[in-house]
């Protein structure tokens, strides 16, 4: 089979089509799409311990990617987080979710990892009618959904998105009562410090600028708020039968990965990034 690896840690550039034996397993996938995310660029420069403190780091060579949607021998169309990577023409799945025949690869994929990120999340800050919501990064996969939950709830949702770069222009927000929180650094900080004291809620699901959420103990018992973690109860199953409408962004080749991580590290994507092989 054909996979993108690296054999070295650096730019996008040192991704490689190759040829490589194909894997064994019991549900084994001829791949149809494969999820691409923001998260993999920075496996790929060697730093994923500063934004995933619990990964070990890959073994080079390696094959990244989390996301795929293939057909079985026997005709039946899967998504689920490959046991070797996902960028290749085929892959192993170990715990397998039927896909809807209503449901498009593009949409599958962009609501496999990002839509169960995007309905815990949601679920955790208890959204009532007539709060006021702010979505970090709102452009992205995650943030189109929570855009959508949020209004379903009755919110009122300022959404920012920073249009390449993290530069984002709050100045003249007033207090809000929830943040949606994947920025973190002096993104992070400066949305913490919005919350309305007292009643505040922040869902911390990610630190994208490579810099943890820099708030202390101290000050949230300052403000009186809560700083809320991502729950892991929500699966993709539930979130197929929601209704959601993802946004769907570019589709590449599987030879095009390098110019989609390129993209995803200029800020300059909007929603769910694909490869098809």
């Amino acid at each position: 089979m054909k996979a993108v690896r690296f054999h070295e840690f650096g730019g996008p550039g040192v991704l490689r089509v190759e040829e490589v034996p194909d894997p064994v397993g019991e549900t084994l996938v001829d791949v149809t799409a494969i999820g691409l995310n923001y998260g993999e660029t920075v496996i790929r420069r060697g730093k994923g311990r500063e934004l995933f403190p619990w990964y070990p780091g890959p073994s080079l060579p390696a094959v990244l990617g989390s996301e795929v949607v293939g057909t079985t021998a026997e005709g039946r169309r899967v998504m689920g987080v490959p046991r070797d990577g996902a960028y290749a023409t085929k892959a192993v799945i170990e715990h397998p979710i039927d896909v809807p025949d209503d449901v498009s690869d593009h949409e599958a994929l962009a609501l496999l990892l990002q839509g169960t990120t995007a309905v815990a999340a949601a679920r955790a800050a208890r959204i009532r009618p007539g709060d006021r919501v702010l979505v970090e990064a709102a452009a992205g996969g995650v943030g189109t959904l929570l855009v959508q939950l949020a209004e379903r709830a009755g919110a009122t949702v300022l959404a920012a998105s920073s249009k390449g770069g993290l530069g984002y222009d709050w100045d003249d927000l007033e207090p809000v009562d929830v943040v949606f929180e994947s920025i973190g650094g002096e993104v992070g900080r400066r949305a913490f410090e919005l919350l309305k004291d007292g009643v505040g809620r922040m869902v911390v699901f990610g630190y994208a600028s490579g810099e943890p959420l820099d708030v202390t103990a101290s000050d949230i018992f300052r403000k009186g708020v809560a700083v809320l973690g991502l729950p892991r109860d929500t699966t993709p199953e539930e979130v197929l039968k929601l209704g959601l409408r993802p946004s769907l962004g570019e589709v590449y080749r599987l030879d095009e990965i390098a110019a989609a991580h390129e993209a995803l590290e200029a800020r300059t994507t909007r929603g769910k990034l694909i490869a098809r092989p």
